[in-house]
């Protein structure tokens, strides 16, 4: 049995349980945990994982649909705070980066490629229903097709703190397949806001200087820091900042923090460890509030439920065939059933869902519900049909 180190007390930084598979992994603890029963993994937590359907679900039984303790007025508080957690989630994502191994880049195409046929069976499936059963989607605006196929397209619930722990192909798939709906989400953002795609690209730049000008500036303050307290107040404060900064630009605070986390992960010296020590330790509190919010806005209807039942289904075709191709690209290294650790749903897709409703208010909201409703389903779903390294 293992014994949690001393920089990690919690055991929190244990790999996720497709290293069971790993030679050096083979007689350790992660074989013991694959063998508990299939619902013990909906509570599960660790640096990578957590019980997200359990958490969507606890917030809208604590939201306005439900006891009411989390009330309206108490989400439109929280709305200022959201948008930190997101760029908070980009951060990470930018700071764990590739592993500059030499497939790294193979790995990339085939997590980018997953990603995309999972986006485009969603958003082409939501489409044709509102071509042929116009009257089933009336609520819901055109954009929101395309955005709900980005939601769908991610795996990763969050990045590993750690760049030399060693990852299974499955893993790094999964790590990689979150960057290009973060980029395409924040393109979509600006293209709505914009009147064609170049001034959209155009906005996107302007917004991204601006990110890496606030992310210097945090690492200037950073370097200036002689006390632990003070790199970790700063840290916080240039979270802040970032988060704001695309709140106020009604733009993507997930594709901000990913441009501040990629600015500051090539950076050298002590601000780029500080960094990524203080946004790891508040990673969890940060997941947890983006969850329980997702879930006390869920509104369910017959609408709602219906859209998330598609969403459902659509979604594990696309992941499932998605997989197929990756695997294809990766060769004899990947796994049958990659298809199958591509099914539970994360949490990036339930952020950018939010990320959405907080620039284009009450029409997306439909949209969280869907999403909330199809990522629980996707929880479930993937509790079931494990792939076959973890089932054995």
């Amino acid at each position: 049995m293992s014994v949690p180190s001393t920089r990690d007390p919690l055991g929190l930084l244990d790999p996720p349980l497709d290293h069971a598979l790993e030679p050096a992994d083979a007689s350790g603890a992660h074989v013991q945990a694959a063998r508990f029963p299939r619902w013990r993994r909906a509570f599960e937590w660790s640096a990578t994982s957590a019980p997200v359907a359990l958490l969507l679900t606890t917030g809208y039984i604590l939201g306005p649909q439900g006891i009411n303790l989390v009330s309206l007025a108490a989400l439109s508080s929280l709305d200022p705070v959201v948008p930190v957690a997101l760029a908070a989630l980009g951060v990470l994502v930018g700071l764990r980066g590739g592993d500059r191994r030499g497939d790294e880049a193979r790995v990339l195409v085939a997590a980018s490629v997953a990603s995309a046929v999972t986006g485009i069976v969603v958003s082409a499936g939501i489409a044709a229903v509102a071509v042929f059963e116009p009257s089933a989607l009336v609520p819901l605006p055109w954009a929101l097709v395309a955005v709900a196929g980005i939601c769908a397209a991610t795996s990763l619930t969050l990045p590993s703190g750690d760049s030399l722990e060693p990852r299974t192909i499955s893993t790094r798939v999964i790590d990689a397949g979150v960057l290009l709906p973060i980029v395409a989400g924040g393109l979509l953002l600006a293209w709505m806001r914009s009147a064609s795609f170049v001034e959209a690209l155009g906005l996107v730049v302007q917004v991204s200087a601006v990110t890496v000008a606030l992310a210097a500036a945090g690492w200037l303050l950073l370097r200036q820091a002689s006390t632990a307290t003070d790199e970790r107040v700063f840290a916080i404060a240039v979270l802040l900042l970032v988060g704001g900064a695309a709140d106020a630009l009604a733009l993507s605070a997930l594709a901000g923090g990913l441009v501040a986390g990629v600015f500051w992960r090539y950076g050298s010296g002590t601000p780029g460890d500080t960094l990524r020590r203080d946004v790891l330790f508040v990673q969890h509190p940060l997941l947890v509030l983006v969850l329980l919010v997702a879930g006390a806005r869920t509104e369910v209807s017959a609408l709602s439920l219906t859209f998330g039942a598609g969403y459902l289904t659509l979604r594990l075709v696309g992941t499932l065939s998605g997989g197929l191709l990756a695997r294809r690209i990766l060769g004899p290294k990947a796994p049958r059933d990659l298809g199958l650790y591509l099914t539970p749903p994360g949490v990036f897709g339930v952020a950018f869902a939010l990320n959405v409703v907080a620039i284009l208010g009450p029409d997306a909201s439909v949209l969280v519900a869907a999403v909330v409703v199809g990522t629980v389903g996707s929880e479930f779903v993937s509790l079931f049909f494990l792939p076959r390294s973890i089932a054995e």
